[in-house]
């Protein structure tokens, strides 16, 4: 809770203005029932034998000044509190943001998306409500319960005694509604994951729901999910809610004992007024508003508390930050894998199992494997999102984990497995790649990935709106707006994972002449399961089951390896081209 709190540190000082303008708002309304007791003893009481109505006028004056001043400083006093609300909850949220970039897959993995977007979203607006009562309130509340207790003892010690012994019974309501309120909120928080995370899946797996008319199982999980979160969501609500109406009960008897044993002693004879008695219930009132105002925040405590450590979760994860400083450095296009190989954590056995090989600059080679056999891992090995378990990854004779990936990064252009598209235009999502690309570039780079004439079919040309994860594009089409976003960047090596399965025969030889031409003398990586889009390679490197078991050109491999013999039967019918 501490380390999130320091996000409140850029709003110090309008926190503090915050404050002073409830406490003067306290003090105001602490103020009101002894002006009222005035009034009523001075003025309403002596009426009947002498004119007050010069002094009650006067007092209900100053009454109404002090009213106009206490909800002055409580408007005030609130917009401050919502902007340091709003600003607290912005820099939080911004943070979460940033860390989670920096994450490594099995921290995401672990958390699952549906946690990320609760944590950032309804996790962050429950600690938006800390921020509230230390904006204000967690001061405001003991300056309220003190002063009334003060006043309340000023006019009677007895009647204050009174009000003093219903204190113990408001805390512990407030304690046993407490203890089974948290588990509530532990249990509704989690299922409110599970709900995001099925949410996801069956907005993103629609086509196949849809296909095999799963519709209803679908239908059974949300609502299961939704079920118990909301069931414990309503339990806990229920449970807080108890709180007003409890400590309201223990308010009225504290009220009729004093009115009870106020009427008995001023016919007694004591000193004690009519007004005094007033005076008296107000404060009690004000004190036990006080503890129902802390016994919300006792209350919602744990609620916070378990919000925090959600988040805490997230901005305590190790990350993958970059300690390396970034350097300006241009790679010729050199790789070498020596003796690398990695394991995922928890796996029982290697994705990439000592692979060793050689790219010279300006080499086109391919990756061919079946699934499963480690082309995407090396793929992630190349771009630093992963390092290797044993072993190492060369740029330019150096090791990879001495180059920052800012770095690694700027000089690869890569079009990954998945053909990522972003809500926008197609211009800015080829301008992904280069943000100072030019119009002419863009272009360029949509003619090259075989793009012109869906471009010129559309009314706004480049500017084609484009929905998300650019559901109005077909498969191939989204594939090669992808290579477009890769091959705008001026990068000595490029990388396309799996990025012409989409694509007949025909578009891909069209494609890979135009990529042949423009980047000659750059380091293309194909990763495939396609022999054709293998073949013509300067060298291919075979994988199965994360093992490196063959490498040259097509007509060598076709003698000296196994698995590319079957590759290539499976795929021609077993004719040798």
């Amino acid at each position: 809770m501490r380390k999130l709190l320091i996000y409140l540190k850029p709003q110090r000082k309008r926190i503090v203005c915050a404050t002073l303008l409830m406490a003067i708002s306290v003090l105001c309304n602490l103020a009101l029932p002894t002006i009222m007791s005035s009034i009523l003893d001075n003025g309403v009481y002596r009426s009947a034998v002498e004119n007050t109505f010069p002094y009650t006028a006067k007092m209900c004056g100053v009454m109404l000044a002090v009213a106009l001043v206490s909800l002055a400083s409580v408007i005030l006093g609130y917009r401050l509190t919502s902007r340091i609300t709003t600003s607290f909850t912005r820099d939080l949220r911004s943070a979460i943001f940033h860390k989670v970039h920096t994450m490594t897959f099995e921290e995401m993995g672990k958390i699952g998306t549906g946690g990320l977007v609760t944590r950032s979203t309804h996790d962050a607006g429950t600690l938006a409500w800390v921020a509230s009562m230390l904006s204000g309130n967690i001061f405001i509340i003991p300056l309220l319960f003190i002063g009334g207790v003060a006043l309340c003892f000023s006019k009677d010690v007895t009647l204050s005694l009174i009000m003093l012994a219903m204190v113990p019974l408001v805390i512990v309501v407030v304690v046993l509604l407490g203890k089974k309120i948290t588990p509530r909120w532990e249990l509704s928080d989690k299922y409110c994951d599970r709900q995001n995370d099925i949410v996801r899946e069956r907005i993103r797996g629609i086509r196949v729901i849809r296909a095999f008319n799963r519709e209803p199982r679908e239908h059974e999980r949300i609502a299961e999910a939704t079920h118990v979160m909301a069931e414990n969501i309503i339990k806990a609500n229920t449970t807080m809610a108890l709180t007003v109406p409890m400590t309201t009960f223990v308010l009225h008897i504290a009220v009729l004992l004093i009115v009870l044993v106020g009427g008995i002693r001023i016919e007694t004879g004591s000193d004690l007024t009519p007004g005094d008695v007033f005076a008296v219930i107000q404060y009690v009132e004000l004190v036990l508003n006080a503890l129902i105002s802390a016994s919300f925040a006792i209350i919602m405590f744990p609620h916070a508390k378990v919000a925090a450590r959600r988040i805490g979760e997230v901005m305590d994860a190790e990350g993958t930050a970059d300690l390396i400083p970034d350097e300006d450095i241009r790679f010729t296009g050199r790789i070498d894998f020596e003796d690398a190989s990695f394991r995922y954590q928890g796996a029982d056995q290697a994705a990439l199992s000592h692979i060793t090989l050689h790219i010279n600059p300006g080499d086109k080679i391919s990756v061919i494997g079946g699934t499963g056999s480690g082309k995407s891992t090396l793929v992630s090995l190349l771009l630093s999102f992963r390092q290797p378990t044993e072993g190492r990854v060369l740029f330019d004779g150096r090791d990879a984990k001495t180059i920052s990936r800012k770095a690694i990064r700027r000089n690869i252009s890569c079009a990954l497995q998945k053909s990522m598209i972003y809500s926008g235009t197609v211009r800015e999502n080829v301008q992904m790649g280069r943000m100072d690309a030019s119009e002419e570039e863009i272009r360029q780079a949509l003619d090259i990935a075989q793009l012109t004439d869906f471009i010129s079919e559309q009314k706004d040309g480049i500017d084609y709106a484009l929905e998300q994860s650019g559901t109005n594009l077909s498969g191939g089409q989204k594939q090669r707006l992808a290579i477009a976003r890769c091959i705008i960047k001026d990068a000595p090596i490029y990388i396309f994972d799996d990025s012409f399965s989409a694509l007949d025969f025909l578009t891909e030889a069209k494609l890979r002449t135009r990529l042949n031409s423009q980047f000659d003398g750059r380091t293309q990586i194909v990763i495939t399961q396609r022999v054709t889009s293998a073949m013509n390679s300067d060298c291919i490197f075979v994988l199965d089951e994360g093992r490196l078991v063959g490498a040259g050109k097509h007509a060598e491999l076709l003698k000296t390896c196994k698995i590319y013999r079957e590759i290539f039967a499976s795929q021609t019918g077993g004719g040798r081209k």
